[in-house]
């Protein structure tokens, strides 16, 4: 009964709409968007959530929630494609020489050295990746937001670059054998 209230143009069944299901949609936006975006985007989401399905309101067909589940999840996505935060790197970005304690000095037995060097022979971009993900204990998914590429490949380029670490630290008889 909503539904056909709203394709008929009734802009109390959209306020209801709104009151029924605003929490709902929140939650997907929330789900779909995980900490990558500040409440004042995600707020302005949700409307444009509800300025969709009014708009597309004619080709609405059955329940009201599914149709709505689906704008959420779309337009949660489109948001966050378009989101570039300006999180960057420093200019001078270099695996810092930091003087280890006597104990860790004892453990790695001089090996920390030879990590940075075998890191410093990835390609800038996964030096980066390896800085994000390592040292900045950013998530895959953080990473993507910030850079803008997609998780899987990150998840991809992680692996293919512990391998290749894992190669030239074996050859320098670092570890790994």
């Amino acid at each position: 009964m909503l539904a056909k209230r709203l394709r008929l143009g009734d802009i109390r069944a959209l306020e209801e709409i709104m009151d029924r299901y605003s929490a709902y949609a929140a939650k997907i936006i929330a789900v779909f968007l995980n900490r990558t975006l500040p409440l004042e985007d995600m707020e302005e989401v949700l409307s444009d959530v509800f300025i969709s399905l009014w708009n597309s309101r004619s080709r609405l067909e059955g329940d009201v929630k599914p149709y709505l589940a689906a704008i959420a999840r779309n337009a949660a996505r489109q948001k966050l494609r378009q989101f570039r935060p300006v999180e960057e790197l420093p200019e001078d970005l270099e695996l810092a020489e930091v003087a280890p304690g006597p104990e860790r000095r004892a453990e790695d037995g001089g090996q920390a050295g030879e990590w940075r060097a075998a890191i410093r022979r990835l390609d800038p971009a996964d030096q980066e990746l390896f800085f994000r993900f390592y040292f900045l204990d950013q998530t895959v998914g953080e990473i993507a937001a910030v850079t803008g590429q997609n998780p899987a490949t990150l998840r991809s380029r992680l692996k293919r670059g512990r391998e290749k670490l894992k190669k030239i630290l074996t050859e320098r008889g670092v570890c790994c054998d």
